[in-house]
């Protein structure tokens, strides 16, 4: 049989009130480190939450950018083909007024 100042179990089976605190400190430093370990967790996600949302502003402004260059640079060829079909109607013009003209002097003179 044991001494009575080492037995954990006190009449009825329940632990000693010093090991009860014990055990109650044990379980709030549980407490405790979960806590801290969940409080770094949300620090952590936080930092990459703001990471993210930095990124996801420069993506942003990067497809502003390139929306607008896409536009000016649609804009520009638009004009360049304009010029083109511009041009090339002119010389088709200047060819029908030669050959019209050459046509109309030709008969001039085969009717004198």
């Amino acid at each position: 049989k044991m001494a009575s100042g080492s037995d954990p179990l006190v009449g009825g089976g329940y632990p000693r009130s010093d090991d009860r605190v014990g055990h109650v400190q044990r379980e709030v430093e549980t407490v405790s480190g979960i806590m801290k370990e969940n409080v770094q967790s949300l620090v952590q996600q936080g930092e990459r939450l703001d990471e993210l949302n930095s990124k996801t502003d420069d993506l942003l402004s990067e497809a502003r950018n390139f929306k607008k260059s896409s536009t000016d640079m649609k804009n520009a060829l638009w004009w360049k083909d304009m010029r083109m079909k511009l041009m090339i109607g002119g010389v088709v013009f200047v060819v029908v007024l030669i050959i019209f003209f050459n046509i109309k002097n030709a008969t001039k003179t085969d009717e004198y």
